[in-house]
């Protein structure tokens, strides 16, 4: 026979040890948890978050190369998914603008949720026309792609150097280019864009060991700027009469020459321009 004894203060001693190691059991495991929870959520959610977050900082400074890289499934990567395409359309509306003037983008941007309304403005404007002098003989000497990769050469020079003084380009007809400037400065700037367009043109001829030259119209006067056509199909250009004359100036223009209309000229403040009256141009549609 074995008698075992104990005291209940040796069982209050046991039990407050067994309960101590017990909370201190829990509050690890509870630590352990809470650590691996925030782990979790941390790769799972605030991660793909701030990935997200970061990217549309990015668009919103106007970077559209970037991309959203999360690659869950769950409703993250749905969101992550859903903007990785706006970013695609927005890239899509962004190379878009390069079909289309200044005019047409600010235009597209006031228009309400229906879209763009036919019809169109009146503004006064100086509209000048370049035209390369000899292109369908240069045509014809050269193969397809070469004709465009040149032609694209020359009319990327004239772009930058319109954009530069503030003109805006309507549209490019085969080998012409149309545009507008508009301002209190839109006549000395079209002028002086002229001038710097055939300056760089011989520049590029010797570069390219070419013998392209344009001659340059230029007319000031009120047109009627806005949406044409129909209402599925539209074209936001420049109309009337004074762009027509332009574009008859430039006709008659020859290689390297600029021809500005009596109106271009009345809009001249100082004498900035070496200005020569020459004699009269009979212009088709115009009796004078």
């Amino acid at each position: 026979v074995v008698k075992v004894s104990t005291s209940m203060k040796d069982i209050q001693e046991e039990i407050s040890k067994n309960t101590k190691v017990s909370i201190i059991a829990g509050f690890l495991t509870l630590f352990f948890v809470a650590f691996f929870l925030r782990v979790f959520i941390k790769i799972t959610v605030l991660k793909p978050l701030d990935i997200i977050g970061g990217v549309a900082d990015k668009i919103g400074m106007g970077d559209l190369s970037v991309t959203a890289k999360v690659k869950s499934e769950d409703e993250i990567g749905v969101l992550a998914k859903r903007i990785n395409s706006m970013i695609k359309g927005l890239q899509e509306r962004l190379h878009l603008t390069k079909f289309v003037s200044e005019e047409a983008v600010t235009a597209v941007k006031k228009a309400g949720i229906e879209g763009l309304d036919l019809g169109g403005e009146r503004k006064t404007v100086t509209v000048m026309e370049t035209d390369i002098r000899g292109f369908t003989s240069m045509s014809e000497k050269n193969e397809p792609e070469e004709v465009v990769r040149i032609l694209n050469i020359y009319l990327d020079k004239q772009t930058e150097i319109i954009q530069e003084f503030g003109g805006d380009i309507d549209k490019f007809i085969g080998d012409a280019v149309l545009a507008t400037f508009s301002g209190e400065k839109m006549v000395e700037n079209a002028i002086q864009c002229s001038i710097n367009i055939h300056k760089e043109i011989v520049n590029l001829n010797n570069k390219y060991s070419k013998n392209i030259m344009i001659g340059i119209g230029i007319n000031t006067g009120p047109i009627v700027m806005g949406a044409m056509g129909s209402k599925d199909r539209m074209d936001f250009t420049i109309i009337g009469d004074n762009v027509n004359l332009s574009a008859r100036l430039c006709d008659a223009a020859k290689p390297g020459e600029i021809i500005i209309s009596k109106n271009t000229k009345e809009y001249l403040t100082d004498n900035t321009f070496n200005v020569k009256k020459i004699d009269p141009i009979k212009v088709k549609g115009k009796e004078k």
